[in-house]
């Protein structure tokens, strides 16, 4: 068995235990959660819907493997940070006002952002309850606990994260430093909490535990990276498609270390596009200029790459056995070539 066939079998095992979730609830906010989950479609004319990634619940089970761990016994936890990541992402939507996701309608844009912000809600409670099914699987009482407040810690850290993105909009202050405060709390905390559960629930170590909330920091940091450098090439590359993140004025990092490092020039070069009350598309080209001129997106990329490898030295700190070492980094791998 090939570890993709392994990884999409893990997949589809979280999605099992999601359906196990779902599956006693009847009212049509469940069939709004099922479409942001890819499992149904609003019409005949959508086509076959297909699930979408289960990226935070497979690596809660990678962790657990590579620990030594029971998958079985870990599923609920798989199961529930993975509805806390879609959870966030409807909100993601609501708040960015993006018309799409998985190039099919957003849950807002087809019910509305009232009933998206209730369908999300629901999710994260889902998600709360998922974990009580430890119990039955065999989990102790005390472990159970703990895997809930590890999951709350978490998704409060990536409401914070979202704040902060947010709050930066409409600022040209932001720094490196707080950009990477912001991208450790929204995309990292969720990584470190699957990380943390899968190996919490297979009996590893306080140390361990905190290497692998580490290493799930670093890699979440490196994704949201690699998201910003993905928005400007495609923006820059494809006439055809304008970043709504640009758009919005979110602070990608190459936008950010030019503010920083740039001169008074380059800054008011900056500052004729951010100082706008509207942006139009024809203003990220100018934009892209900058950017290029400073080598921002080098220095982006070499950032990127430095995560990558840090979250990788936390994982070889733990001294897990072969087989579970190249598992994660293998999966780690896998993700960053998504």
């Amino acid at each position: 068995m090939t570890s993709q066939t392994r990884f999409d079998d893990l997949a589809s095992r979280v999605d099992s235990e999601i359906r196990e979730v779902l599956s006693a609830r009847s009212t049509r906010l469940y069939d709004i959660m099922a479409y942001h989950l890819g499992w149904e479609n609003r019409s005949e004319q959508d086509g076959p819907a297909t699930p979408t990634d289960r990226r935070h619940g497979v690596l809660c089970l990678v962790a657990n493997r590579a620990a030594g761990g029971d998958t079985d016994a870990a599923l609920p936890a798989a199961a529930a940070v993975e509805l806390v990541e879609k959870f966030c992402q409807i909100h993601d939507d609501v708040q960015g006002g993006k018309p799409k996701r998985d190039d099919r309608d957003a849950v807002w844009w087809v019910w509305g952002p009232a009933q998206a912000i209730n369908a999300g809600d629901g999710m994260h409670a889902l998600a709360r309850l998922s974990l009580f099914r430890l119990l039955d699987r065999g989990v102790e009482a005390e472990m159970a606990f703990r895997a809930v407040q590890a999951l709350d810690e978490a998704s409060l850290k990536a409401c914070e994260g979202r704040f902060l993105d947010l709050q930066a909009q409409e600022r040209v202050d932001v720094s490196v430093d707080s950009y990477l405060k912001m991208a450790t709390d929204k995309a990292g905390a969720l990584y470190s909490c699957a990380l943390e559960l899968g190996a919490m629930l297979a009996g590893a170590s306080d140390e361990s535990l905190e290497l692998l909330r580490q290493a799930g920091a670093e890699f979440g940091v490196a994704l949201h990276i690699q998201h910003d450098l993905s928005e400007l090439s495609r923006t820059v590359s494809a006439s055809e498609y304008v970043s709504e993140d640009m758009m919005n004025k979110k602070k990608l990092l190459p936008i950010v270390m030019a503010f920083e490092s740039g001169t008074v020039h380059d800054r008011r070069r900056l500052g004729d596009v951010y100082f706008k009350r509207v942006l139009e598309p024809s203003d990220l080209q100018g934009l892209t200029e900058v950017l290029d001129d400073l080598g921002t997106i080098d220095k982006s990329r070499e950032l990127l790459e430095q995560r990558v490898a840090s979250a990788k030295a936390s994982i070889a700190s733990i001294g897990l056995d072969s087989a579970g070492g190249e598992l994660l980094n293998s999966y780690i791998d896998s993700l960053m070539e998504a």
